[in-house]
């Protein structure tokens, strides 16, 4: 499963749908316990078919369909802009779109399964630390818009009901990807396998965090972060947060090359985590002559 392992846990010490003629049009917002996030971006697109039992305690369904029902349709919307080619590539693109919301602190994500016209199962993430879920035959009122090849239109409420603090309402005109096959190739061009300039200033960052070189991290992160670093300094509790960003830092990490577009680059690189040999990508950007590190994810091999 792919993890935000974080670099970024140090600095909280402290397209498709860009390419596309049509972007995502998305209005809305959640809002839960006094909080509230306005939702501005989404991406749609089928579900795979999970494999259904044939035979159920025993007895046929001999009422199963010939033709294989309508796959669900996701939803997602988010409080940030979507990558909506990163989520076209994964192969796992729940997790894909999950993935970008780590980076988005005071964000939030809902998500939507929508069978037969219906809302089936709501989920909503509001950072930090709400996770709401709800799952039923029907949730919410869930009104489709006008049909068009390749996109998913409409509209969804989710009002308090027994008790709960929890309104949502959004519309939407949402690209619906496609294949993965189908799906755009990488921005930019590759980087050289030791990852170049971005490469570089990824593995100082690396090695700075392990080594609990503070001095080191200031000048490798950009300015925002190094200012919430040295507030942290004076924290009777930074030792213990530089003891948790060490341990959530991959070590033995190795570049093997990535990308680059512009001010924008991914590096690829192996590493162990937790003992476990992982793979990931840092995304990297140059800011005032030097490159930062924006986000890093790592999975299994």
């Amino acid at each position: 499963m792919n993890r935000l392992s974080t670099l970024a846990a140090a600095v909280l010490l402290a397209a498709w749908g860009a390419s596309t003629a049509a972007r995502a049009a998305v209005e809305g917002a959640c809002s839960h316990d006094g909080r509230r996030v306005a939702l501005i971006d989404g991406v749609a697109w089928l579900e795979p078919r999970k494999a259904e039992a044939e035979v159920a305690d025993g007895i046929e369904d001999q009422d199963k369909p010939d033709a294989p029902p309508q796959p669900p349709i996701r939803l997602s919307f988010a409080s940030f802009p979507v990558d909506a080619a990163d989520v076209a590539r994964a192969e796992d693109r729940e997790e894909a779109f999950r993935d970008q919301g780590f980076g988005a602190d005071g964000g939030g994500r809902l998500e939507l399964t929508v069978k037969d016209g219906a809302v089936t199962r709501q989920y909503l993430w509001m950072s930090p630390g709400v996770n709401l879920s709800y799952g039923s035959n029907q949730i919410g009122h869930y009104t489709p818009g006008a049909e068009q090849a390749g996109r998913v239109r409409g509209a969804y409420r989710f009002t308090p009901q027994d008790g709960q603090d929890l309104d949502c309402t959004v519309t939407f005109d949402l690209a619906l990807l496609g294949d993965v096959a189908d799906a755009p190739p990488l921005p930019g061009v590759p980087l050289p396998p030791d990852g170049g300039a971005p490469g570089a200033a990824y593995l100082a960052l690396n090695r700075a965090i392990q080594a609990g070189d503070v001095d080191a991290m200031l000048r490798l992160l950009p300015a925002d972060r190094a200012a919430e670093l040295r507030k942290a300094q004076s924290s009777p509790e930074f030792a213990a947060m530089m003891a948790f960003a060490k341990a959530a830092t991959p070590t033995q990490v190795h570049i093997t090359g990535g990308r680059q577009d512009d001010d924008r680059a991914w590096v690829d690189f192996t590493a162990v985590e937790d003992g476990s040999p992982r793979v990931g990508v840092a995304e990297m950007k140059q800011q005032d002559g030097r490159w930062i590190m924006l986000v890093e994810s790592t999975r299994d091999p």
